[in-house]
C-alpha cells in the first residue's frame, strides 16, 4: 500500500462529488476538499474507492495518526487536522451512499476524536485602530491625483477594508460580489451565496456605503477594463481579483497605519489577515453592545456555537452581566 500524498488523476467518484460541491455554490468547501482529498487518493493508489471496506479506512486513519509527515516541516498531523481530513472523508462517502453507489456508508462507524471548539486566534482590530486605519487609506487617496489609475487603486484598498469593517463578509464574500448586491438607497447588501448559505440580505454602516459609493462613481470605472464585468472589485488580469489580493491589501494597510500612528504600538505587533476584517466586525459589534443571535446572523453562520468562538465572553465581564442582570431576593 502506497503512502504518497498525491495523485496525478483524480478518481472519478472524487471528481464527481468535487464537481457536485462547485455546482452548489459550495466554491471553497470544494477547495478546501481538493487537497485532502487528492492525498487520499494517493494513499489509496490503484484501488477502487467504491470497494474499499471500513477497515481500510480505519487504516488510513492509523496512517494520518502514526506515519503522516508534513512535507513542509516534517511533523506529525495534530489531532484537529486529523479530525478534519477525516471528515472530509466522511463527507465524500456519505454523498457517495446517498447517491446509490455504495449500499452502506462505510464511514458510519469511523470514530472522530472529538475537539472541544476554541476561540478564534485571528487578531483583530480595536475601535480606534479601525479608524486610523481607515483614516489612513482615505489620506493615501487622497494623495494621488482624482481619477489617475493609482488613486482609483488607493480608493479601492479603502473600499475593501471598509466592506470587511462594516460588514464582516468573508474573503471569498468580498471577491464575489456584484455591483447589483449593493443597495444604497437601503444601505444594505445581498449575498447571493457565501459558504452555502445565500438569499440574505444584510444591513451595512452608512459610512461604508458612502466609501463603496464613492468607489462604484469614480474608481470602479478606471480600474474595469472589461465592459461586461459586473464584479463589484474586478481583478487588474481577470474579472476576479485574485485569491491573495485582499491578504495584501490588509498587509499593505497595516503597514501603512503603523507608520502613519506610531501611537499604535498593540497594531504593529499584530499579524492582520483578511479574515482579521470579519473577527474585528464581530468583536465590534459584541463591544458596542449587539446579542450574539443578531451577530450570528450577520455573520451568516448556522450554528450560535460558531459565533461564541469569535465573541468569547472573558470571566470578569460574566460577573458583570450576573450582578446586573441576575434577580435579586
Amino acid at each position: 500500500m502506497t503512502t504518497t500524498a498525491t495523485a496525478t488523476t483524480l478518481p472519478q467518484p472524487i471528481a464527481d462529488y468535487l464537481d457536485h460541491l462547485r455546482t452548489a455554490g459550495r466554491l471553497e468547501t470544494a477547495r478546501a476538499a481538493l487537497a485532502t482529498l487528492r492525498q487520499f487518493a494517493g494513499w489509496v493508489a490503484d484501488r477502487d474507492l467504491i470497494h474499499l471496506t471500513t477497515d481500510d479506512l480505519r487504516a488510513y486513519q492509523r496512517w494520518l495518526a502514526e506515519d503522516y509527515r508534513s512535507i513542509r516541516d516534517r511533523q506529525p498531523l495534530g489531532r484537529g487536522s486529523q479530525v478534519t481530513r477525516l471528515s472530509t472523508i466522511k463527507a465524500l462517502y456519505l454523498w457517495l451512499h446517498r447517491r446509490g453507489l455504495l449500499v452502506t456508508d462505510i464511514t458510519a462507524t469511523l470514530v472522530l476524536t472529538w475537539q472541544p471548539p476554541r476561540p478564534v486566534q485571528a487578531d483583530h482590530l480595536s475601535l480606534q485602530e479601525a479608524v486610523a486605519l481607515l483614516q489612513t487609506l482615505a489620506a493615501r487617496a487622497a494623495a494621488y491625483t482624482t481619477g489617475s489609475h493609482r488613486w482609483a487603486l488607493e480608493v479601492r484598498d479603502l473600499a475593501i477594508i471598509a466592506l470587511g469593517l462594516a460588514s464582516g463578509r468573508r474573503r471569498s464574500g468580498i471577491r464575489d460580489l456584484r455591483v447589483a448586491d449593493l443597495d444604497r438607497q437601503r444601505a444594505e447588501l445581498r449575498v447571493a451565496r457565501e459558504k452555502g448559505v445565500g438569499g440574505r440580505v444584510l444591513p451595512i454602516a452608512t459610512w461604508a456605503v458612502a466609501i463603496l459609493g464613492a468607489y462604484v462613481d469614480q474608481a470602479r470605472p478606471v480600474l474595469c477594463w472589461q465592459h461586461d464585468n459586473d464584479t463589484l472589485f474586478p481583478g487588474e488580469d481577470g474579472p476576479l481579483l485574485g485569491r491573495n489580493t485582499i491578504a495584501v491589501i490588509v498587509e499593505r494597510a497595516q503597514a501603512a497605519t503603523v507608520a502613519a500612528h506610531p501611537d499604535l504600538t498593540d497594531l504593529a505587533r499584530k499579524r492582520l489577515t483578511p479574515h482579521s476584517l470579519r473577527v474585528s466586525f464581530a468583536h465590534l459589534l459584541f463591544q458596542g453592545g449587539a446579542d450574539i443571535r443578531a451577530i450570528n446572523d450577520c455573520m451568516l453562520h448556522r450554528q450560535l456555537a460558531t459565533t461564541a468562538r469569535y465573541v468569547p465572553v472573558d470571566l470578569t465581564d460574566l460577573r458583570r452581566i450576573c450582578a446586573t442582570a441576575h434577580p435579586r431576593a
